[in-house]
């Protein structure tokens, strides 16, 4: 009981504020210190839960959010007094309660996913950066966490969206909008190197981790259209009439603006490096490490043929990213497609997958061009009569398969690929009665 009348009375002064501000009444206070009595109560139980915690600290944001209203129905936000007692007592005491979760459940990697959640929603950039490596402490091989600090370093004033973490952290109602924007925050370039450190960390620990290494690509392609887009705006063309053509310029195998451009960015004996980096090679490297990596087969979270998968989420995220490197990437991965159907693989489920990727694989990819924005993830590159010329060429080749190997699960495979393309084009009748046609071919061959 002395644990609970010290807690109360550390909110004393904060309480007085808000009563002499007029932001809340005597009663409210009262009915204010008695929650907060019943919670300090639960907490000190002989068998305490998480959920206690979550409850309490969930009652502490709505009181804020109830005082932020009343704050500026007062108009105390158009002439704001001196900051005071009660100016950020509330969201202190949350952090404080949910810090307690944290000392009573270390290997709940929930608890601190919630900490850390709040911290960052309320913008305390030293409390998200010190409970991230507490919480690696006690969980080096979450991946989670990894992709918290990656991100963290990468979108320094943007709070962690609701996207990068996992459900079971949904355990408070943080935002005060419902609607959270979809835009992807600011890139920033400086937040690359301690981004990398730490996803190489992580997959040094977790070396299978298909979301490590998804973002550790995409953390190295963007660095490379970052640096390219820059050094582009620098080698302004009309300058490069009195700036002589650096050496190997005209085999080089990327943007020779940008090339041009970004001179001596990295010294003179560093020209070879910036060449490369320009082309790709990092990029790629990372691309091989991870295919790797994972192979094919892999069993990723309960996923029969994760590696596969995988492979899947590499491809849609190439043909989405705007980047002239999006070309070189996928053929990297699609000749690594090409080996997994030509070879003797045991599990024919796997080859077959392997195969219809590459067969389909000029529906939804196209060249770069530059300026364009991020592709929607499923958006056809084809339409039109382009679009039903491709479909014509891929249902040949599949009855082509089929009649070749008589394989029954090549088969199944295309015929479930052909049935989620029927459904995907519903305004399309035609196009529908083709595939159809392909699938019913299908099924007379396998009699």
């Amino acid at each position: 009981m002395d644990k609970v009348q010290f807690q109360l009375e550390s909110t004393i002064p904060e309480l007085k504020d808000l009563h002499e501000k007029g932001l809340f009444t005597k009663n409210e206070i009262n009915e204010i210190t008695k929650r907060r009595t019943a919670f300090e109560m639960a907490l000190i139980r002989r068998v305490q839960r998480k959920e206690d915690f979550f409850k309490y600290a969930q009652y502490e944001i709505n009181l804020e959010r109830l005082r932020r209203v009343r704050w500026r129905k007062l108009r105390y936000h158009i002439n704001p007094p001196s900051p005071s007692a009660s100016t950020y007592s509330i969201q202190r005491r949350t952090l404080y309660i949910l810090k307690r979760a944290t000392s009573k459940f270390p290997q709940d990697l929930s608890v601190w996913l919630t900490y850390i959640q709040y911290a960052s929603r309320e913008g305390m950039r030293k409390v998200v950066a010190q409970g991230l490596t507490k919480a690696l402490q006690f969980h080096p091989t979450s991946s989670t966490l990894y992709l918290l600090q990656a991100y963290f370093h990468l979108h320094p004033n943007s709070p962690f969206p609701q996207s990068v973490l996992p459900d079971s952290t949904k355990n408070l109602s943080l935002s005060e909008d419902s609607n959270e924007s979809d835009e992807s925050p600011a890139f920033a370039i400086e937040g690359v190197n301690p981004a990398r450190t730490a996803l190489l960390l992580g997959l040094r620990l977790v070396p299978t981790s298909p979301e490590i290494w998804t973002e550790y690509i995409k953390l190295e392609l963007g660095w490379v259209e970052a640096l390219r887009r820059r050094w582009k705006l620098l080698g302004i063309k009309n300058a490069f009439a009195d700036k002589p053509v650096p050496e190997g310029a005209e085999t080089f195998e990327g943007d020779e603006d940008a090339l041009r451009g970004g001179e001596g960015a990295f010294g003179p004996e560093g020209e070879d490096a910036r060449k490369s980096i320009l082309a790709g090679q990092l990029v790629i490297h990372a691309l091989t490490s991870a295919l790797k990596a994972i192979e094919p087969g892999e069993v990723i979270e309960g996923r029969k043929n994760g590696g596969m998968w995988f492979r899947e989420r590499l491809l849609a995220l190439f043909r989405g990213y705007p980047s002239p490197l999006r070309a070189k990437c996928l053929d990297v991965v699609h000749e690594e497609l090409r080996s997994i159907s030509d070879g003797d693989s045991s599990d024919g489920e796997l080859s077959c997958n392997a195969r219809l990727l590459g067969i389909s694989r000029r529906l939804f990819e196209r060249p770069y061009e530059e300026g364009e924005e991020l592709v929607v993830e499923g958006e056809y590159a084809l339409s039109g009569i382009d679009l039903v010329e491709e479909y014509g060429k891929i249902g040949k080749e599949i009855r082509k398969i089929a009649k070749r190997n008589k394989d029954q699960m090549w088969i199944e495979t295309a015929g479930g690929w052909l049935m989620e393309r029927i459904n995907c084009h519903q305004d399309y009748p035609e196009l529908r009665q083709y595939l159809q046609s392909v699938v019913s071919s299908l099924e007379k061959s396998s009699k």
